[in-house]
This record gives C-alpha cells, structure tokens and sequence, in this order.
C-alpha cells in the first residue's frame, strides 16, 4: 500500500519561503510590539487633547498598519519546517482526507498511470 499525503509538498513549500525569507527574530516582533504600543498612545494623547478628526483618522490609519505588520510578523514566526507534528506524531488534521490514508496495489492502478500515456490499455485480471 503507498500512503497518500499532500502534508509532505506544503512542508517543503514552507522549507523554501522560509530559506528564501526568513522568520522574524524575537527583536523584531518585540520592536513591532514597542511601535504599536507608541502608536496606540500617540492616538490616545490626541484624543485627549481634542485634535481634528483628520489628524487623528492619519493616525489611526497607521496604527492599524502597525498591528497588521505585527500580526503578520507573529503569523511568519510560527512557521516551522517540516510535515506538521502534534504530540509526536503526524498531524494529519491539516491533510486533503484529514487523516491518514493508503492506496492499495493493484493492476487497475498500474494500467491507469499507463492510460495517461498511450491510447489502449486493457487488463485481464478481475477488478473490484
């Protein structure tokens, strides 16, 4: 029986973006945190201090730029290479069947990886 995954091509889709780019280190996402924090209290001190709305619509336009930096930056440092595990364990949850699955041997198989290449292909043995 072979074991039918799609876990193993997303893991190594994963093992590229990470080579080609980098998870972000705890500096970043920790200075990410810091920029969102001044952010949310630059906001804060301009709603107290009663400024046109315009001025503080602009800034909340880039608060909202800096926590969407800062989810995505969390997002890319969870990414971990290799098929997903829990406990041990392969976690198929994320899988096309959502557990684990196996094709079985047969003829029948054989004669349809031949079909793709050639026009007629006959079996004489009894298929279920």
């Amino acid at each position: 029986m072979f074991q039918v995954t799609t876990l193993i091509g997303d893991a190594e889709k994963v093992e590229k973006e990470l080579i080609k780019n980098p998870p972000p280190s705890k500096a970043d996402i920790e200075a990410a945190k810091a920029l969102v924090k001044e952010k949310e209290e630059a906001v804060a001190q301009l709603k107290s201090a009663k400024v046109g709305k315009a001025e503080i619509t602009a800034f909340v336009a880039e608060l909202n730029k800096a926590k969407e930096n800062l989810s995505r930056l969390e997002e890319r440092s969870k990414l971990k290479p290799g098929i997903p595990q829990k406990d041990g364990k392969i976690h198929y949850s994320q899988d096309i069947f959502a557990r684990q699955a196996f094709l079985t041997v047969s003829g029948q198989l054989q004669v349809e990886t031949y079909a793709c290449a050639v026009c007629s292909v006959y079996t004489f043995e009894p298929t279920f």
